[in-house]
């Protein structure tokens, strides 16, 4: 019997998800969407009749999976219900689940079935088999140092705030504190560092440093870790989606090796 598949989101991830959901044919279907964008939704409706339009973002019970692609906000106003009604759930703004204290103390807490049903993608970035194994013997230090072209950054909230001058020339520095920091500071494109907190030790022991780069064309991503087992470097030069130079596309891919799994 094919799963029901809902997705809140209908940005960049959402709809390359939608693209590729015929490989899932009668394992998992695309039953309903959700999207603050009423076109976005409505597009979906022409396309895909048989499709639900929700009318919020936690109507989603008839549901076996539900995909978030859209912001650490609907983590938060969902986050509650997808635990209590056990969905399979893959969220995309991982960063929600460590600027949220409570969020991160009730999925730290979850009991392991509930906390098995929850899928979080690798995003931008990979090597969580070597990450798993090395966690066992024990974590020193970890580090991401993330690099991407000036054009993400501007306009941003925290790049403003701090006065912070993009270089047309040279590299610079806009960002280095912890992955908790780093994720109330850029909530839509460093969810990486959450991702790869979650995996070492904690949003507050992980480090991150962002750069902006006018020589750059590719959203970088380099991983650090020193553990007693050794040390361990990972790079991650990513083309980033050709709708949204925030986000890299093997985001979006890694969704779609969760559903393979699953």
């Amino acid at each position: 019997m094919s799963q029901k598949l809902c997705i809140i989101g209908l940005g960049f991830i959402g709809s390359e998800i939608i693209k590729y959901l015929d490989q899932f044919r009668n394992k998992i279907g695309l039953s309903a969407v959700f999207d603050i964008d009423k076109k976005k939704m409505e597009e979906i409706a022409e396309k895909y009749p048989k499709v639900r339009l929700m009318a919020s973002i936690t109507d989603f019970d008839d549901c076996d999976l539900v995909i978030e692609a859209a912001t650490q906000q609907v983590v938060k106003e969902i986050f509650v219900k997808i635990v209590k009604t056990e969905k399979i759930f893959i969220p995309m703004s991982i960063g929600a689940f460590i600027t949220d204290d409570k969020i991160y103390s009730d999925y730290i807490t979850l009991e392991k079935s509930k906390q098995q049903l929850i899928k979080f993608p690798s995003g931008a970035i990979g090597g969580f088999d070597a990450i798993n194994s090395i966690k066992q013997i024990g974590i020193i230090s970890a580090k991401l140092t993330t690099t991407k072209p000036p054009v993400v950054f501007r306009e941003q909230k925290y790049i403003e705030e701090n006065k912070i001058v993009l270089s047309d020339n040279e590299k610079t520095q806009v960002f280095n504190g912890n992955a908790k920091e780093a994720a109330k500071a850029f909530p839509r494109s460093i969810n990486v560092g959450a991702r790869l907190a979650l995996a070492t030790l904690g949003p507050e022991e992980t480090i991150v440093e962002v750069y902006s780069d006018p020589l750059t064309k590719r959203n970088t991503h380099e991983i650090e870790i020193y553990s007693e087992v050794g040390v361990y470097r990972f790079s991650f030069q990513n083309n980033p989606s050709p709708t949204n130079p925030k986000t890299s596309w093997l985001a979006a891919l890694s969704i779609l090796e969760i559903l393979e799994k699953i």
